[in-house]
């Protein structure tokens, strides 16, 4: 069967890289044409390391089998994604992408839009509420992984999660199995734990991996982190418990026991986590036990998991299903298999052809496809364009005979119409001088009530008959503008209104005699301060006021409610009351009434007729 696709693929492991090529014949099924693995020194633990070295490994496999310039599928480990497995209600088709998005909205513990995101229906489509796997990881993270990518000059074609790979490589591969088994990836970071049963899956990620174990063995040898690596590597091996003998090593025998220590923590992880899908998950009870990845390598690995969990344990072999090429060593490839079910996985992924399909896309990545999407629509935007300019070309030709022709009758009408329009601006100028010809007129039709106002507004302001006016004047810069009726002088219209005026206006604005003085025929004034400058236009009130028991406060309270009016341009009156209003007082028994004056400024200036 020839081939006829190339299937690039690259699995970013914490600790060995591992890239492959494959193809897909025409009848569907995979071949390995070659693959390459590149171990990552130092603690995988430590992120401060993780690029370089990753950047430094991907560049290797790339020149190693040729990756430059082709797009391949990559898988990150299950530590660095967040994975939850959530129930969702009976929906509509239509609304299964909100709902989606709400419960990741709730589940994800990032900002939805910090992290690339997806989703896929894991459980049997024939019962109300449908499981759904939410797989997130941080956008920073992703892309700066997708960096290192693209610094070796290879195309992101998309990025699954390890765990997913690995479901769809054993369904691949052991398209038989049909009973509940469960596989565990011993990987260096951490274990990846996946379950598989008649249509449904589920998965989950436990911080204890290989680099425990050698960290075990440095902290209890006091070794190097490389040299406890080696050391698990070379000699190493998962001590048998019951009545096996041990190692003829004393030092071998030790290192052993440490391994099994660390390895009987693993277990308890494991065992802990199977309960947790029999009994928050609904999952039936293993029946069988796969183990992969780099830990299952370990001597005895799967004789350690098959005497603690009384399960058969066998090594799973992704290249079961799997065609091997000439240029592969297939005794190799066997001995590599443990190591191989992400990238079985992966190449499934890109043949299309997976059980389970959640891809995170970089933000590179998803600039790259929108552009892609768009491209049709630009082409055919720019033909619209140039069709649009073309058809523009004809028109704006047409257009200009059209406009010449035009713009000569235009011209003629415009001339009759400036003609119009100069003697419009005549016009405009005799109507202007005749507007303020009659502003003055218009200004006293407005005002003609202005004084017949205030009066009412005067008379509303007496509260009782302790207060009579006898003189309403308006004055200008202090004098008054309004002629004496009769055409007496306003010396001797003044003394005939106010008794016992003499030798003159008779104003208590006049200076004031000292408080307290006994003067023979003079009234005491009740304040003996000067009023300040006279404003422009001021109504002058004089009147008499009755005595009553309040006193000269019957004037006051009289001029605080006309300084309220509308009238007066008066403003806190209550400090200046005596700059504003004089009053008589006095005792005499045989005086009814006593003498004021009140000056108030106008708030409007009016105009007089001379």
């Amino acid at each position: 069967m020839a081939d006829s696709k190339n299937l690039a693929v690259l699995n970013l492991g914490s600790q060995r890289l591992g890239g492959a090529v494959f193809s897909k014949t025409s009848g569907g099924e995979l071949t390995l044409k070659k693959y390459q693995f590149v171990e990552m020194m130092g603690d995988p633990t430590v992120d401060a390391t993780r690029l370089p070295q990753l950047r430094v490994g991907v560049a290797e496999l790339a020149d190693g089998l040729k990756l430059k310039g082709l797009s391949a599928w990559s898988a990150v480990g299950g530590h660095a994604v967040f994975t939850r497995f959530v129930k969702l209600p009976p929906v509509q088709g239509d609304k299964v992408e909100q709902i989606v998005e709400f419960e990741a909205r709730q589940n994800v513990p990032f900002p939805i839009n910090e992290v690339a995101w997806d989703y896929e229906f894991v459980g049997p489509e024939d019962i109300g509420e449908r499981e759904v796997v939410l797989v997130a990881m941080k956008s920073d993270a992703l892309n700066e992984i997708n960096d290192q990518i693209s610094a070796a000059s290879i195309k992101t074609a998309g990025v699954d999660l390890a765990p997913m790979a690995i479901y769809n490589a054993f369904r691949y591969s052991y398209p038989e199995v049909d009973e509940s088994v469960v596989i565990i990836d011993l990987g260096a970071r951490s274990t990846n734990m996946i379950f598989a049963e008649a249509g449904r899956m589920f998965t989950r990620n436990i911080l204890v991996g290989g680099a425990s174990i050698t960290s075990a063995i440095s902290k209890e040898f006091g070794l190097g982190f490389g040299d406890a690596e080696q050391q698990k590597c070379s000699q190493g091996f998962v001590a048998l418990g019951g009545g096996v003998e041990d190692h003829a090593d004393p030092a071998i025998a030790a290192l052993s026991k440490v391994i099994r220590n660390s390895m009987t923590r693993l277990h308890g992880e494991v065992l802990r986590t199977i309960n947790y899908y029999r009994a928050q998950q609904g999952g039936g009870a293993p029946v069988r036990a796969f183990v992969c990845g780099g830990g299952s390598h370990l001597a005895y690995a799967a004789e350690f998991f098959q005497e603690k969990l009384k399960l058969p344990v066998e090594i799973l072999n992704p290249l079961r299903g799997v065609q091997l090429g000439s240029g592969v060593n297939k005794d190799a490839a066997q001995g590599d298999a443990h190591c191989m079910a992400e990238m079985v996985g992966l190449a499934l992924r890109g043949a299309g052809e997976s059980p389970i399909e959640v891809e995170l896309v970089p933000d590179a990545v998803s600039s790259a496809r929108d552009a892609a999407k768009r491209a049709p629509l630009l082409i055919v935007a720019t033909l619209c364009l140039w069709g649009l300019l073309a058809a523009g070309v004809v028109y704006f030709k047409q257009a200009e005979k059209t406009t010449k022709d035009s713009s000569e009758a235009i011209r003629t009408k415009f001339d009759t119409l400036d003609g119009y329009a100069t003697e419009i601006k005549e016009w405009d100028r005799t109507l202007d001088e005749l507007k303020g010809q009659s502003t003055q007129t218009e200004e006293v039709v407005n005002d003609r009530s202005y004084w017949v106002r205030m009066l009412a507004d005067l008379n509303n302001s007496f509260e009782s008959d302790l207060i009579w006016l006898t003189v309403i004047e308006p004055l200008k810069d202090g004098a008054s503008i309004t002629p004496i009726l009769g055409g007496a002088s306003a010396t001797a219209a003044t003394a005939a209104i106010i008794p016992g005026a003499s030798g003159g206006a008779s104003s208590l604005f006049a200076p004031p005699v000292a408080l307290g003085s006994t003067q023979s025929g003079a009234p005491v004034v009740a304040s003996t301060s000067t009023p300040g400058a006279e404003p422009a236009l001021v109504l002058r009130l004089q009147g008499l006021y009755r005595k009553n028991d309040a006193g000269v406060e019957v004037v006051y309270q009289f001029a605080r409610k006309l300084a309220s009016s509308q009238f007066f341009a008066v403003e806190n009156i209550a400090d200046h009351l005596n700059d504003y209003c004089k009053a008589e007082t006095g005792v005499e028994g045989d005086r009814h009434a006593y003498k004021f004056e009140i000056r108030l400024p106008l708030k409007q200036t009016i105009k007089f007729k001379k």
